[in-house]
């Protein structure tokens, strides 16, 4: 039952694959810091405003659920926005840097739908009117993508490593 340990080379290049491991493995998660407060704040005050005024005649929620007429552009957004609420959720409980660079992407996406349904509120009709639920919920996802994007860059694992044998 005794285990035989050598010593020399097979030995030094045994523990060197075993630590290359065991660091490929550790690479692939995140510490997110400071900045998981600002992304944690970000994502209560994106889910706040769901339940906050959209318009002066639905709220978030109803635009989600499809009962509000204020057209395809906030309804995408909020598809999106729970998208990116799930997942930046998720990234801030697990810490996989995979999960955190999906968050990022999804942000950036959200971002851009946002300001896209703002702006086709801003053009539409005469009657369409914007409520501070969906400028919340804009504003909360710029911070996010800028929060994740800050988080992913810090800690993206090296380049072009595949994991070892």
């Amino acid at each position: 039952m005794s285990e035989r340990r050598t010593s020399g080379p097979e030995a030094t290049a045994e523990l060197e694959k075993e630590l290359t491991r065991i660091a490929w493995r550790v690479e692939r998660w995140i510490d997110p810091g400071p900045s998981a407060v600002v992304a944690g704040a970000a994502v209560a005050a994106v889910t706040a405003s769901l339940l906050m005024p959209w318009s002066d005649r639905y709220a978030g929620w109803q635009v989600l659920a499809g009962h509000a007429g204020m057209g395809p552009l906030p309804r995408l957004f909020t598809l999106v926005a729970v998208a990116g609420l799930v997942v930046s959720v998720l990234a801030l409980l697990i810490r996989f840097w995979p999960l955190a660079w999906a968050a990022a992407t999804i942000s950036a996406v959200g971002a851009l739908s946002g300001l896209w349904a703002l702006w086709s509120q801003q053009t539409s009709a005469a009657d369409a009117d914007i409520g501070p639920g969906l400028v919340i919920t804009v504003l909360g996802f710029c911070i996010l993508f800028a929060t994740w994007a800050r988080i992913v860059v810090a800690a993206h694992p090296r380049a072009g490593k595949t994991p070892p044998a």
